[in-house]
């Protein structure tokens, strides 16, 4: 959708705004798929974006589905993913969740240690059911990334512990399928992605030899950059393609793995607008001051993994009529803190009050990554366009509290 498309829906719906298109998802998919090695399978990450019309784009496209919580599994199951497929990862899974996601009839789970494995193979003994694992590799150093998954300490297994675990999972009710590894996100260039799935395939060979195993099904992640609330667009995949074929060559035998990349960021994120409303501009000493009435409560930028956005937003004033002046100013929501800050010393063309502004490539990570509860305020309603197609209007809700019904006499006598 262009400038004049969302300005016009802004100022139809209000802000502030999420809106989606889902040709730009289909054209990102696409353009990654056709970067991977034949016979490769990519999986979408749902925690990058789980509203269910994305969702159900990338698996039209040949996507299958990665999930990390029950919530995410039954946005998957409605977008028409089969539960036996879908690959359910994530440390700290309890015995109930387990059985849950069993029940709903996934067979696929990443364990991340050995006491997960116990509790899979609990739930295996329990339903009957043949569950299929991957083991998740932590391994002991890593390529640079954006934000590195391995140093998170409790994601996975070490390497030794690895090749135990699968010693002593052959006989038990578990099939060890292969491992599943992944060293960070926002893996800047074709050469740092390469790198680093050198990396992994190294220490799952490693791994394998070592347990006496062959691997029928492995996980390699991800780390395919795109930008995050700021213009732009990730790296050119050219030569992705041809060096991982020549990385996974030996993996191309009769009993050689089936091979699974990862993402999320790199399919939604340049699909998603957030539009937010100038509310004041205030002068200052120190320079202007803008403020709109989304805060980090609406963009917060990671905010669930312990930090908040930093304040470098991209905006683009699509009510300029392309006759002002740019101007440097810091950009601010409407909650009560001084954390609620989006950009710092930004430019963008002199804004007004009531002018309407633009945050590029917000589909993934977006509202879902976000303070949303902070201050009790209303999240923001998520628009999904195919092209200038309205396909529908979603908003979550995050201020309703109800007493259950099965605590309400609780702390009461007589």
């Amino acid at each position: 959708m262009d400038h004049a498309g969302l300005l016009h829906t802004a100022q139809f719906c209000g802000t502030p705004l999420y809106v989606y298109d889902l040709a730009e998802v289909r054209a990102r998919t696409a353009e990654l798929l056709a970067a991977l090695p034949e016979r490769s399978k990519l999986l979408y990450s749902l925690k990058a974006n789980p509203l269910e019309p994305l969702v159900s784009q990338v698996r039209a496209a040949g996507c299958g589905a990665e999930v990390s919580s029950l919530g995410e599994l039954d946005v998957a199951l409605a977008a028409g993913f089969d539960a036996a497929e879908v690959l359910y990862t994530g440390p700290g899974k309890s015995d109930a969740e387990v059985a849950v996601a069993v029940e709903r009839g996934v067979t696929y789970f990443s364990a991340e240690s050995s006491v997960e494995l116990a509790r899979l193979g609990r739930a295996a003994i329990g339903s009957g059911l043949a569950l299929r694992v991957l083991l998740r590799l932590q391994p002991t150093d890593r390529p640079a990334s954006g934000l590195s998954m391995a140093d998170g300490r409790q994601f996975g297994f070490e390497p030794k512990e690895a090749v135990a675990a699968w010693r002593a999972a052959g006989a038990g009710a578990l099939v060890v399928e292969g491992c599943h590894v992944y060293l960070g996100s926002q893996l800047g260039t074709v050469e740092h992605l390469l790198a680093g799935f050198a990396h992994a395939k190294q220490v799952i060979d490693e791994v394998s030899d070592a347990a006496g195993a062959t691997p029928r099904f492995v996980d390699l992640g991800g780390g395919f950059p795109w930008p995050y609330a700021v213009r732009g667009n990730g790296c050119e995949l050219t030569d992705l393609r041809s060096g991982l074929t020549d990385l996974l060559a030996d993996w191309t035998a009769g009993s050689a793995p089936r091979v699974a990349f990862e993402t999320g960021r790199r399919i939604t994120a340049s699909a998603g607008h957030l539009l937010t409303t100038v509310v004041d501009v205030k002068e200052r000493a120190g320079g202007v001051v803008i403020v709109v009435d989304a805060g980090i409560n609406v963009l917060g930028g990671m905010a669930g993994l312990g930090r908040v956005l930093r304040p470098n937003a991209t905006f683009d004033n699509l009510s300029a009529d392309g006759d002002r002046d740019p101007l440097t100013a810091d950009v601010v929501g409407p909650l009560c803190t001084p954390l609620d800050r989006l950009a710092m010393r930004t430019e963008l063309a002199t804004p007004k009050v009531g002018d309407v502004l633009s945050v590029p490539n917000v589909g993934a990570y977006g509202l879902t990554a976000s303070l949303t509860a902070f201050l009790s305020r209303p999240a923001p309603p998520e628009l999904v366009f195919d092209g200038d197609e309205l396909v529908g209007s979603w908003q979550l809700t995050t201020t309703a509290f109800q007493k259950p019904a099965q605590f309400s006499k609780v702390g009461t006598h007589g």
